[in-house]
């Protein structure tokens, strides 16, 4: 994997989670990253604070003045490890699985979608996968606390 799709990757990953943006200039952001552009560099925040305690609903900030984006949390849902819960739990073939790292996103049979908000599908194996994922949300957050 490029060094460039890796950077995507890290970035897609963090799109609505909170994130603390330092600037050149010593300000502080903290909100939610909403969305980013790579060409040029530029990142968009939700329901943001700095650092003298204004809230803004929305801040968009030009990547040249960004010195550091930092997260305090780790993203609760890990695609890889779930994929891997889902295909021993249910005893599928590895082709079965497929898991899509950048967006998210584990397709299972090609029918069912699964995402750090849910699961999207109907019948007793879309069913199945979403006890699962209940199951295994609930073990994440309570590693957290």
């Amino acid at each position: 994997m490029s060094i460039v799709r890796r950077i995507v990757s890290d970035i897609n990953s963090l799109l609505d989670k909170t994130v603390i943006v330092k600037l050149v200039n010593n300000r502080v952001y903290t909100g939610q990253l909403s969305s980013y552009e790579l060409t040029p560099f530029i990142i968009s925040l939700s329901n943001a604070k700095d650092n003298d305690n204004n809230t803004f609903f929305k801040v968009i900030l030009n990547g040249n003045n960004i010195t550091e984006i930092l997260v305090k949390n780790a993203p609760l849902f890990d695609v890889k490890e779930f994929a891997d819960i889902i295909e021993h739990s249910l005893n599928l073939r590895p082709g079965d699985v497929k898991v899509y790292e950048e967006a998210g996103v584990i397709t299972v049979l090609e029918r069912i979608k699964v995402t750090e908000g849910g699961v999207e599908g109907n019948g007793p194996l879309a069913q199945r996968i979403y006890d699962m994922y209940n199951d295994y949300m609930s073990k994440k957050r309570k590693e957290l606390k």
